[in-house]
């Protein structure tokens, strides 16, 4: 049998990987955890059967970065890369699995795959996939700005950079008169990621004319990503860290704080509801119930996300428990 016409001679490796694809297509529907990790354990089978099952391997490398497993993907990734398959979309993954390790050499690494995603994609005349490549460049300037350790006025040129070319980006697919599933894929990227450049706009640049209407215009873009996937973790766990910024920002008004804090513990709950196989949200739900004086459940999601995969560094782990140990409210609001 042609490889050609059939990804691998293996009816086993075919069937796992049939149903790890059908499982991942549930996920992205419904948001839950189960089903992204079996999906994840099919791509694994099919690819383990047949080394050169190329596209169960990219599968199970985009699984393994939503799992929170992004030092897993990366060596699939650059595996299909060297074999020059499925090129443009590994550069692609492999962008987004280093921007999940959430650290400046993984920017600039990032960065560099999306260049080289740009790359072959033209060479191979794929220009259906540029605004895909653009929307996760949107996405690392956002997360980039935000979460990076740059000098602040650096910082901004990125947030800067990803709410105006995340408005283009948008502009421009929103436009096209049938949008397809890849379209609509785009539109959540871009949405989500304006959402996070504009809620870290409102953050760290508080004291500038325009910060009110930041926080306005996140939660605007992360609602309407939230729109087009009403059970995506992500949205919702940005979602939650608005309203714990939003409740910082008014702690001398105890009511309305607290009114924020416990809605930002209603995303962050819906979040581990459907994943709770991510540290983040534990990180997040331990964060918030510290903020709001309940010590002991901190501490009990504090050690439930310990226990989980994701790139919260032990450090930071150690002092947050070191924080909550101490009753330390004041420690604990520095956290994000």
């Amino acid at each position: 049998m042609d490889r050609r016409i059939s990804p691998t001679k293996d009816v086993e490796a075919l069937s796992s990987f049939v149903q790890g694809r059908a499982l991942f297509q549930a996920y992205l529907g419904s948001g839950h955890g189960e089903e992204l990790q079996n999906a994840c354990e099919r791509f694994a089978t099919a690819a383990a059967r047949d080394s050169e099952f190329d596209i169960a391997r990219l599968y199970l490398a985009v699984t393994q970065t939503e799992l929170r497993e992004p030092d897993a993907a990366i060596p699939n990734l650059e595996e299909l890369i060297e074999r020059k398959r499925y090129v443009a979309e590994a550069y692609v993954q492999l962008a987004y699995a280093h921007i999940k390790r959430y650290r400046d050499i993984d920017y600039v690494a990032a960065d560099r795959e999306l260049q080289n995603a740009i790359n072959a994609a033209r060479s191979a005349h794929r220009e259906d996939l540029i605004d895909l490549i653009q929307a996760y460049r949107i996405f690392l300037l956002a997360v980039r700005g935000g979460r990076g350790t740059e000098e602040l006025a650096v910082r901004k040129q990125y947030l800067t950079q990803a709410i105006t070319d995340g408005r283009k980006l948008l502009d421009r697919v929103s436009a096209r008169k049938s949008a397809s599933d890849q379209d609509l894929a785009i539109q959540f990227e871009a949405r989500n990621a304006l959402g996070i450049a504009f809620l870290w706009m409102g953050e760290l640049f508080w004291s500038e004319p325009n910060a009110a209407s930041a926080w306005t215009e996140a939660e605007r873009y992360l609602d309407s990503a939230r729109a087009l996937r009403p059970n995506s973790v992500r949205a919702l766990q940005n979602m939650g860290l608005l309203r714990m910024l939003q409740a910082d920002r008014v702690h001398d008004d105890p009511v309305k704080a607290n009114a924020l804090y416990e809605e930002a513990k209603q995303f962050v709950g819906e979040s581990l509801s459907l994943n709770s196989f991510d540290q983040y949200p534990h990180f997040q739900m331990a964060l918030l119930l510290a903020r709001t004086g309940n010590w002991t459940e901190a501490k009990r999601f504090l050690d439930q996300g310990k226990n989980q995969k994701g790139a919260i560094s032990a450090k930071k782990w150690d002092s947050l428990e070191n924080a909550i140990d101490a009753q330390d409210r004041s420690a604990v609001v520095t956290f994000r």
